[in-house]
């Protein structure tokens, strides 16, 4: 008997929620949640990565002398929005296709490739002697160079002199 007085109450509880706006919001968001949170590490790895970035860059800014600009803040809440519009057009696809989460799994680990890549370039600006960086240096002459806005040659002489980038 005590089962179908839980029961009873569930669906009178339910029924309550469902009797205005907030309540369908609540499920529809708990729904979402839901929906989306087998791919939880997708999306936190590329959130984990974007804040590292923008600190690591705004560090590496004011490193430079250049104030932190809202266009920093602006790259951003572009590249949350693209990058986490783009894991979720690809979670639909891949659950009409019958849900295997590796195009996910690939997207992320791209996105999180090409964050590290930044995070690496401004790491380097920020201190060129960090040991784990300097064995990518050579690969990221080029990243270093956009983000100082001066040509590759230059930054790579100045990295094989080991002087500083930033004067």
């Amino acid at each position: 008997m005590k089962l179908f007085v839980i029961i009873a109450s569930f669906f009178a509880k339910l029924a309550e929620v469902l009797s205005n706006f907030w309540g369908w919001l609540i499920v529809s968001s708990f729904a979402a949640v839901n929906f989306y949170a087998g791919y939880k590490l997708a999306f936190v790895s590329v959130g984990v990565l974007i804040l590292i970035d923008m600190i690591l860059g705004i560090w590496s800014a004011v490193k430079q002398k250049k104030y932190a600009r809202s266009e920093l803040a602006r790259d951003t809440i572009s590249k949350i929005v693209i990058y986490g519009l783009s894991l979720v057009a690809l979670i639909h696809i891949e659950q009409l296709c019958g849900g295997t989460y590796i195009g996910v799994n690939i997207c992320a680990a791209l996105i999180c490739a090409t964050e590290f890549w930044s995070v690496s370039g401004n790491a380097l600006i920020i201190n060129p002697n960090l040991h784990f960086f300097k064995l990518m240096r050579p690969a990221l002459i080029g990243e270093i160079a956009r983000k100082l806005n001066r040509p590759e040659d230059e930054v790579k002489d100045a990295l094989e002199r080991n002087e500083k980038l930033i004067k």
